[in-house]
């Protein structure tokens, strides 16, 4: 799973990035929950030589994906991840599959390891060897109230983990190479089998990982410290992250 995740690369990083002609600006993140705004990216830019070119957009959205034909949002579960294997023929993600892939821009996401016999769980910061942001994969759909109100919202995509995670947990977020992203976006030329072979754990070389606090569990904590090292113990230490973060939507 993918349930904190860290934005701190600036928006020029990130314009550059994935190429997008116009990018608001915004402060460095550390901590982002579910619930809370995210930054996606949609847009085809179509690899086809012959093809118009549409701009990319950027656009914030809340992180816990809405199908369209829910009446009820309250009632349903916080869903901020779909497993890329059967994202492509669940009903509540297989139109956003089709036509409404996405992008998250990202520094580095939070993963939590289950110590052997106990409940509770070491906090790991997981980010590129580069230094440079990443992308992951992700779905949009626009959620709509009966008052006819919308709400735009997202799920990052999974996949099992590469060898260099799956010591600490068995799922990781899809990441789509910069070679890849044209790909990703053009829901016009490419559908879902098309672009399966994305869905793919990253290359051992992308990621690298490291124990931190315990404060990142709570979404309150939004510094720079949860990034900083720590020794990690010989048990694991604290609960695993909270519930949805302060100042949900629903």
């Amino acid at each position: 799973m993918c349930g904190r995740y860290t934005l701190t690369a600036t928006p020029a990083e990130v314009a550059a990035m994935l190429d997008l002609d116009d990018l608001d600006g915004f402060p460095p993140r550390y901590n982002i929950a579910p619930t809370q705004p995210i930054l996606i990216v949609l847009g085809g830019r179509d690899v086809r030589p012959e093809a118009s070119r549409e701009a990319r957009e950027g656009r914030l959205v809340r992180w816990g994906f809405l199908p369209g034909w829910l009446k009820d949002p309250t009632s349903a579960s916080l869903t901020f991840n779909a497993r890329a294997e059967t994202a492509a023929q669940k009903p509540s993600f297989r139109g956003a599959m089709r036509h409404r892939r996405c992008l998250v821009p990202a520094s580095g996401f939070y993963e939590w390891r289950r110590g052997a016999g106990t409940s509770k769980s070491q906090p790991y910061f997981v980010r590129p060897r580069s230094g440079r942001p990443v992308a992951f994969a992700g779905i949009m759909e626009t959620w709509h109230a009966a008052d006819g109100s919308e709400i735009d919202t997202a799920a990052i995509l999974t996949t099992k983990a590469n060898a260099t995670l799956a010591a600490i947990h068995a799922r990781m977020p899809v990441t789509i190479a910069p070679a890849e992203v044209a790909r990703w976006l053009d829901c016009r030329q490419f559908e879902p089998r098309e672009i399966a072979d994305l869905l793919a754990p990253a290359a051992e070389a992308v990621y690298e990982a490291f124990a931190v606090s315990d404060l990142v569990n709570s979404a309150a904590h939004m510094g720079p410290e949860l990034q900083v090292p720590i020794e990690e113990s010989a048990d694991a230490t604290g609960e695993g992250p909270e519930g949805p973060a302060q100042g949900s939507l629903f």
